[in-house]
């Protein structure tokens, strides 16, 4: 399904950048401190059209990056950002259809090396609903080999390739320095449960989205 946020605020800035920016330098975060940006990656659907990338919203608030859903396409959306895909290791995952979630190998994998547009320093962390943990525990195994050889043969650190995975109920599943996060539950369809929207705070504005 698409994308859809709401917000709460005039403050929040909704829509696509200019996806062929030229980006001189990377940077952990494209606002201030204080600002909050909200940006869509992709609103698409499993659809392999060119025109439309896969699910995927930037928030970038209070000097964080946090990423909900990482269908395909979103690395480079972050690229064309100029984001450094390391400083997009807060992940939350409104459910488990794989046009939400394809990309994330690609998002952990990349995210991991050591060029500019990398250069993640500490935890992957993925929000998700039951099932998340298995999801990603199945993914350090199909790709134990590249974090094996890339550990030998880059010395890249194995610390920054982990993974935490924290499984949600409705509830407030991240708080830091002023950012909120609250999960909520949405209809999906009977048979996909639980699956998740999601409202983010931080400095007296809010927005909201939904699977």
């Amino acid at each position: 399904m698409n994308t859809a946020w709401r917000t709460r605020s005039a403050s929040v800035i909704f829509g696509l950048f200019a996806l062929a920016v030229s980006v001189s330098a990377w940077s952990q975060s494209l606002v201030d401190g204080d600002d909050f940006r909200v940006t869509l990656l992709g609103t698409g659907s499993p659809q392999p059209v060119m025109n439309r990338f896969g699910p995927g919203v930037l928030v970038q608030a209070g000097g964080q990056t946090l990423l909900f859903d990482c269908g395909r396409g979103v690395t480079q959306r972050l690229f064309q950002l100029g984001v450094k895909l390391g400083a997009a290791n807060k992940l939350f995952i409104t459910h488990l259809h794989s046009d939400h979630t394809v990309g994330i190998p690609d998002l952990w994998l990349t995210g991991w090396l050591e060029p500019p547009f990398a250069q993640r320093n500490g935890v992957f962390q993925v929000f998700g609903p039951a099932g998340t943990r298995n999801m990603m525990d199945g993914l350090e195994k199909a790709y134990e080999w590249d974090i094996r050889t890339r550990i030998a043969d880059q010395k890249l650190a194995k610390e920054n390739v982990a993974v935490s995975v924290t499984e949600i109920k409705e509830s407030v599943v991240y708080d830091r320095d002023g950012v909120k996060v609250t999960a909520f539950e949405v209809d999906h369809g009977d048979l996909v449960k639980p699956a998740f929207g999601f409202r983010v705070d931080f400095g007296g504005r809010s927005a909201e989205k939904n699977c």
